[in-house]
């Protein structure tokens, strides 16, 4: 598709607007000294109000709680004085430096200033270099990243000093619910909650794939595509070898009788006595502890490095699907035996596809019963030595891809990699593009179909994605990182 061309008019009111969120930055900035100067002056206590939170909210019209808000930022954006009257930097002095030049919003303000205030309560809080390190770290990327985006690179922050944070509380509020009320016309009304990130972000898997549309023609809201599913899932539990199905069947069955037992005599159902010529009970199996030993004395290591995938090897699977019969699916980038290393104390954490963090105790759970997929990352924590070129991403691509962007890898989109396409940075067909890491991204349909109608392009810089706008976005276009936000190493 040929570039937009606009005119003189549209020149203009891109302009206006532009400058128009340049000067609201900066103006809010210029609120907060002249807050910080009434603060500094004392007028508060001159005019017999106590304290100047109240005199702004008075002053401007506000609720207490903005007025409140408002004098906090001030103090940790302005520069200070101290008691001796001499000047002292702001507490956040990137932050306040890149509002004042209307680079970023008051939004990005708000997290970053949450993330210092969280780190520095903790009871072992960073040193004060590095704290200045992650609010300058966080000030800079706050230019590139939206608020949502940024917030993510926050709690990588937040989750590498306090990983115990990610650990879900204790008592009555770990019980899951799910209640329902059934209505005098029959209907039905349900309520829960699922305390647990992990079975919340299986539910959430789930019902993502039963309630996406059936097709174009599909005009169904996803409030009711979202019922459909549940209707499916209950159907399918009560057909014939649905799990309701099993579950009634072993609740009626005799007690005793077993018929899966390969050991009962055949002829036991007509009451006839069993023949006396029943052959011994075979010889038990090894246990794992007599493997063990047995691989000792043949010099064989006991435990392998990362163990052989569960999954068949002739498991059909479709681009970016990876076959679950019930149990998880653990990528582990690390090696097998540091990872169980890891998990033996209450540090660390695991991270999910949605980007939530759970605690180690929780993936120690998990893995106990998951399909474990070994990954190898480079130098750069990019993964490496994943598949093959062919047209599309076979899985061990499409899982590496998964681990790199995160999802779609357009800026501020938040769509899961479920929902995403393998996208060619390079054309596949017409530029010979290779079916490579350096040469795909994961993109939603939306943004994949943006990409290709010429506005945006990428380019892979250092093994990322970064996407730069055209000129009516960004008249300096100037190249935005794509992808998961990442904690600089």
């Amino acid at each position: 598709m040929s570039e937009y061309v606009a005119g003189v008019a549209e020149r203009d009111a891109l302009g206006r607007a532009s400058a128009s969120v340049l000067a609201q930055r900066r103006a809010y900035f210029q609120r907060l000294e002249s807050i910080a100067a009434l603060d500094e002056l004392g007028v508060a206590e001159h005019t017999r109000y106590r304290s100047t939170e109240s005199l702004i909210a008075d002053r401007d019209n506000l609720d207490f709680a903005d007025a409140k808000r408002l004098v906090a930022e001030a103090e940790d954006l302005c520069a200070r004085r101290s008691l001796l009257g001499e000047a002292l930097p702001a507490r956040l002095p990137c932050t306040g430096a890149a509002l004042a030049a209307g680079v970023i919003d008051p939004a990005h303000v708000k997290i970053i200033r949450d993330t210092m205030e969280h780190l520095s309560g903790l009871s072992t809080p960073p040193p004060p270099d590095e704290l200045a390190g992650v609010e300058a770290t966080l000030a800079e990327k706050a230019q590139e990243l939206p608020p949502q985006m940024l917030r993510k690179l926050a709690k990588a922050f937040v989750d590498g000093y306090d990983p115990d944070g990610a650990a879900p509380p204790e008592g009555e509020n770990t019980r899951d619910e799910l209640r329902f009320l059934r209505r005098k016309d029959g209907s039905l009304t349900f309520k829960g909650t699922l305390h647990d990130p992990l079975d919340a972000e299986a539910t959430v898997e789930v019902f993502g794939v039963l309630s996406a549309r059936a097709g174009a023609d599909d005009e169904r809201s996803l409030e009711r595509r979202q019922a459909d599913a549940f209707k499916d899932l209950t159907q399918d539990a009560r057909g014939p070898r649905g799990l309701a199905t099993d579950a009634r069947r072993e609740h009626d069955a005799p007690e005793g009788a077993d018929d899966d037992d390969p050991g009962a005599p055949a002829n036991a159902a007509d009451g006839s006595a069993p023949p006396s010529d029943t052959p011994a009970d075979p010889a038990p199996e090894a246990s794992d502890a007599d493997a063990d030993a047995a691989g000792d004395e043949t010099g064989e290591a006991p435990l392998a490095l990362i163990p052989e995938p569960r999954r068949p090897e002739s498991a059909e699977t479709s681009p970016g699907w990876t076959e679950r019969p019930g149990r998880a699916l653990l990528t582990i980038t690390i090696d097998h035996r540091w990872l169980c290393e890891a998990l033996r104390d209450k540090r660390g954490y695991g991270t999910l596809d949605s980007g939530h963090h759970v605690d180690a105790a929780t993936v120690r759970r998990w893995a106990c019963d998951a399909e474990i997929i070994p990954m190898v990352l480079g130098a750069k924590s990019e993964p490496l030595d994943v598949g093959r070129t062919q047209r599309t991403a076979p899985d061990a691509i499409r899982r590496a891809l998964n681990h790199r962007d995160g999802g779609c890898a357009f800026p501020g989109c938040t769509r899961r990699p479920r929902r995403c396409e393998a996208h060619h940075v390079r054309e596949w067909l017409q530029h010979r593009g290779a079916t490579a890491l350096d040469n795909m991204c994961l993109l939603c349909r939306h943004h994949h179909q943006l990409l290709h109608h010429g506005h945006w392009t990428i380019q892979m810089i250092n093994g990322r994605p970064w996407f730069t706008p055209p000129w009516f976005i960004d008249p300096a276009r100037r190249p935005r990182p794509g992808g998961r936000p990442r904690v600089p190493t």
